[in-house]
């Protein structure tokens, strides 16, 4: 009853608009501003409940209001699942499929992936290269020994064979072209090509937080 009162002591005057803000529950004036009572009050319309309460007239209310909601919402953690991408090389000698020193090094950071993180649907992809020196059909061999090299290794550490798919490409796919080149520069320039591309892809199992609305 009180807030009826209100507008119906200040309708009478010429400077106060004759609507309200659509929404705001405030009566304002042709400045936009909130119209106030001799007491420092603001003047509410028909329209105004808590729920439209602002700030600067309703300060008690807003921050009951807010404190309110924010009650209402719980954090919780749950558990989801975000694909995982890793991708390495390993590099070999020149005509050989002999897994070098530095090759486990970096099986062994993936195998440490594979085994630190709750993966699930796990995939790896070994692709094997040769660089542009001998025979293709040669270069297609040595490039699929050099993914089996890769996959053996992998699986002697534990990883189901299952999860494991291999190939070969021989020459193609070089990372590097080394024209003009001949003899050992030719071979060095080359290195990079030598090498065998592993790919893992997984579904990781993350706990993440999450809002739910609590019933009140």
């Amino acid at each position: 009853m009180k807030s009826t009162t209100r507008i119906l002591l200040v309708a009478g005057f010429g400077f106060i608009s004759s609507f309200a803000h659509a929404g705001m529950g405030y009566v304002s004036d042709n400045s936009d501003s909130v119209v106030r009572t001799g007491f420092g009050d603001c003047v509410h319309t028909t329209r105004w409940s808590e729920e439209v309460a602002v700030a600067k007239c309703e300060p008690a209310i807003v921050a009951a209001r807010d404190a309110a909601k924010l009650a209402a919402v719980e954090v919780i953690i749950v558990k989801e699942l975000k694909p995982v991408r890793l991708e390495t090389e390993v590099l070999f000698a020149f005509d050989s499929a002999d897994l070098t020193a530095d090759g486990q090094v970096r099986l062994n950071a993936v195998l440490g992936s594979l085994t630190a993180a709750d993966l699930k649907d796990e995939k790896i992809r070994i692709t094997g290269h040769t660089d542009e020196v001998g025979d293709d059909s040669y270069n297609l061999e040595l490039s699929r020994k050099r993914a089996t090299a890769v996959h053996d290794y992998l699986v002697s550490r534990g990883v189901v064979p299952g999860f494991i798919e291999t190939s070969g490409v021989g020459e193609a796919d070089p990372v590097v072209i080394c024209e003009g080149k001949r003899g050992a520069a030719l071979i060095n320039c080359l290195a990079p090509n030598r090498r065998a591309v592993v790919e893992l892809s997984a579904m990781e199992l993350v706990e993440v937080e999450k809002e739910v609305s609590v019933s009140q």
